[in-house]
């Protein structure tokens, strides 16, 4: 399953040495996830893993309230909404997501900043000594894995440094995620969509079963509006499980672009609110943010208007729909769009927020995903297709990639890396024209560090590669 060969918990002594014990930890083409194709057993059993792991750390995951949140697309762009309005309204709020765009820590954050080097060393240290006590006196469950380890990591940082409020976003999946072990204030579902199909089904029912998994008994569920037989799983779900489920359209809704909207809810309509993420998708992801933020003052919590408005105007999720403005170059717009419907969303917003039709568009996509399904989405941009690879393992090639493309109909070009392929795209564009860069938070990530805005991780292993892990897409 593992190989946890040379890296106990003593010899941890730097940010690099905690990366890389949780690298020899992980074995999904050396990600930072368990392998999903073990098969539910193993997840199951990882599930019983994190539970026992939590209770020798002492439970940190009890120890404030949790917004867990799972969908196919926009649940970063929600929980990055719920993080900032629960900021804004006076709480101390975790941030636990994946994946990250540079430094792993970025997938723990208080308040919006990142898990210092030195507490993601130490609290990589201490947690990775109980795992090794757990592994030594129960070894029945096997081998704790780099995103069993992660997740417990992130629930004692949350519980050191007081935070009031936590929101917690699915890694892949949902009923047998390793954070579905929290017994959460709300459950939030957004929009699905088929994905990881070979892990999460086939159809529509069983994707929306897997995510449905996180509702919990007496729980509130919020729901983005879903295709029926996704619907029909969720609230047959929540009725189960005596869960209040809010859907959008029904029980809330959210209306206006991005740039003016408003939200009615249960306890009354917020007007004149303003996104800080562009295009009009976001308009519904913010609203779910809205309406799980309000649930709080159900338990005694204070969101005020004012919080919402000041948390949906500041939250920050780099490399969505994010324009990047560099002198002497072209405007660049990144977006880690990675299937067809969020291909579509994305196309849309370009169309509606970039006036400058001289357009240039960067692909690069994992191996698991069909870049010709993704890609036909993005034809009404009428833009050349420059075709690239990321670093990551589980980047596909770019033969394959053009393959799909081309077989769309499309006609496109490719270049070695992404930093050449930036180059191409702005000769082809010149220095008043626009580059967009999508397929997957890997290409985003390394075009950001091309542009000059982050700095990567360092490696982590000997035969190195260095992107250190972007792996739930």
């Amino acid at each position: 399953m593992t190989d946890k060969s040379s890296m106990p918990s003593e010899a941890i002594e730097t940010y690099r040495d905690a990366l890389r014990a949780i690298w020899l930890r992980s074995a999904y083409d050396r990600g930072f996830i368990s392998n999903p194709f073990w098969g539910d057993e193993a997840a199951n059993l990882g599930l019983k893993r994190t539970e026992v792991l939590l209770d020798m750390l002492g439970r940190p995951h009890e120890q404030f309230p949790i917004i867990h949140v799972a969908g196919s697309k926009g649940k970063g762009s929600t929980c990055a909404f719920a993080a900032s309005i629960g900021t804004a309204a006076g709480y101390r709020t975790g941030l636990y997501t994946s994946p990250h765009l540079h430094a792993f820590r970025e997938r723990i954050a208080i308040g919006g900043v990142p898990i210092s080097e030195e507490s993601f060393t130490q609290i990589a240290r201490n947690v990775l000594s109980v795992v090794e006590e757990l592994e030594r006196e129960r070894d029945e469950l096997g081998e704790v894995t780099a995103f069993e380890l992660v997740t417990a990591m992130a629930f004692l940082f949350f519980a050191n440094e007081g935070s009031d409020l936590a929101v917690i976003e699915v890694g892949m999946g949902g009923t047998l995620d390793a954070t579905n072990v929290v017994d959460p204030v709300v459950s939030v579902i957004t929009a699905l969509d088929f994905e990881h199909t070979r892990v999460l089904g086939l159809t529509l029912a069983e994707i929306a079963a897997n995510k449905a998994g996180i509702i919990k008994q007496g729980r509130p569920v919020v729901s983005l509006a879903q295709e029926p037989e996704s619907l029909r799983v969720i609230d047959k779900t929540a009725r189960k499980k005596e869960s209040r489920l809010l859907l959008a359209g029904r029980d809330w809704t959210a209306s206006g672009n991005w740039q003016d909207f408003e939200v009615s809810t249960p306890w009354g309509r917020f007007e004149q609110l303003r996104a800080s993420l562009p295009g009009d998708h976001q308009v519904q992801n913010a609203g779910a943010a809205v309406v799980s933020t309000l649930l709080l003052n159900e338990i005694g919590g204070e969101v005020s208007e004012s919080a919402i408005k000041e948390g949906l105007a500041t939250a920050v999720w780099p490399g969505r729909f994010e324009v990047v403005q560099l002198a002497g170059q072209p405007r660049f717009i990144l977006d880690g769009a990675h299937t067809p419907a969020s291909a579509r969303a994305f196309a849309q917003a370009v169309l509606a927020e970039d006036a400058n039709s001289n357009r240039a568009v960067v692909i690069g996509m994992m191996a698991e995903k069909d870049p010709g399904d993704f890609a036909r989405e993005l034809a009404v941009l009428n833009a050349p297709i420059i075709v690239t690879a990321s670093k990551s393992p589980r980047a596909a090639s770019i033969p394959n990639v053009r393959a799909g493309v081309e077989a769309a109909g499309l006609q496109t070009t490719s270049a070695s890396d992404v930093q050449s392929a930036l180059s191409a795209a702005s000769k082809v564009v010149g220095v008043k024209g626009t580059v967009i860069v999508t397929g997957s938070l890997a290409i985003v990530a390394e075009a950001r560090e091309a542009l000059g805005l982050a700095v990567p991780d360092p490696a982590v292993d000997d035969e190195a590669f260095a992107q250190t892990g972007i792996v739930h897409e």
